[in-house]
């Protein structure tokens, strides 16, 4: 059942909940990826939330940041979160967003289990991180996917400019006529949970092309090819709050918009299923992580 959330005009709360663990997620661990690109005024929130949320339910949880060249503090106060169990990737450039998920994702394919789950959402301040525990009870009902949308009952942006909610409005009904995943009205938010067996099958049916675009687009590509695998999708509300970001943005905006036109013509083309796909590429390493081990951590 999903859980009733709440906000106020400066931060997330949590509304109606029962601090009681969900005995469902057995030994299963739950990784949270979060991309970070000059995220210092507002990753600082986001961490305390998660670290505070993780302890009251006893989730077994492992952060794993990409650093996408921030020019700013973000790296320096992502190491002051010592006691949390989370992992730092750095990249000394900005490499853009399908990197960033490429390189967190084979982390996490490498220490995860095919049972544990991986929720990805933003690190600016604009995403509710109690919506993990809304995702979660989806993921523990048999869900591969489970997405967090603004076009669900409940759902929606706040403080968002017009134009870029025209334009989002525009593309989520391009991609629901066009594409039509099963259960699905948002295709490009960042805030998702994955069962890791099928992220894991998405990079050995599609090798380092399971994620390719810039932005925006290189979610809703994500999501496409993911969607040719399994139908077991699900969503939840979601309310974006934009009127608490914290920086700017880092997406421009043409280069999305030409980077969801090009989605729609190569699914068109065949070419967002396995068969289309073309010759797998090798798994990229990409840069070393530097693990930061909170108490209890897993080795």
């Amino acid at each position: 059942m999903t859980r009733h959330v709440e906000w106020n005009s400066s931060s997330w709360t949590e509304g109606n909940r029962d601090l009681r663990r969900d005995d469902r997620m057995g030994s299963r661990r739950l990784f949270i990826l979060l991309p970070a690109y000059n995220e210092e005024e507002g990753i600082e929130k986001l961490l305390s939330r998660i670290d505070r949320i993780c302890q009251n339910y006893a989730i077994q949880t492992q952060l794993v940041i990409v650093n996408d060249g921030s020019i700013d503090r973000t790296r320096a106060v992502i190491r002051s979160f010592a006691g949390m169990p989370i992992t730092l990737i750095d990249f000394p450039v900005n490499r853009g967003i399908a990197a960033v998920f490429a390189a967190g994702f084979k982390w996490i394919l490498s220490n995860g289990k095919d049972e544990d789950f991986c929720v990805t959402f933003d690190a600016d301040n604009t995403h509710n991180p109690y919506v993990v525990l809304d995702i979660l009870d989806k993921l523990l009902d048999g869900n591969d996917i489970v997405i967090a949308s603004r076009f669900q009952p409940g759902g929606g942006v706040v403080g968002l400019p017009w134009f870029r909610r025209a334009m989002s409005n525009v593309v989520a009904v391009l991609l629901q006529n066009f594409v039509g995943l099963p259960n699905v009205r948002d295709y490009s938010t960042f805030y998702r949970g994955y069962r890791i067996a099928l992220i894991r099958k998405g990079f050995e049916s599609f090798g380092d092309r399971l994620i390719e675009g810039q932005g925006f687009s290189a979610m809703a590509t994500l999501l496409v090819k993911l969607g040719q695998l399994t139908d077991r999708i699900a969503e939840v509300p979601l309310r974006i709050r934009y009127d608490l970001k914290e920086g700017g943005s880092g997406l421009p905006i043409l280069r999305t918009i030409r980077g969801y036109l090009w989605l729609l013509l190569r699914y068109w083309r065949g070419e967002c299923s396995p068969a289309g796909a073309g010759a797998l590429s090798p798994a990229g390493s990409g840069p070393g992580p530097a693990s930061m081990k909170g108490p209890g951590t897993k080795r």
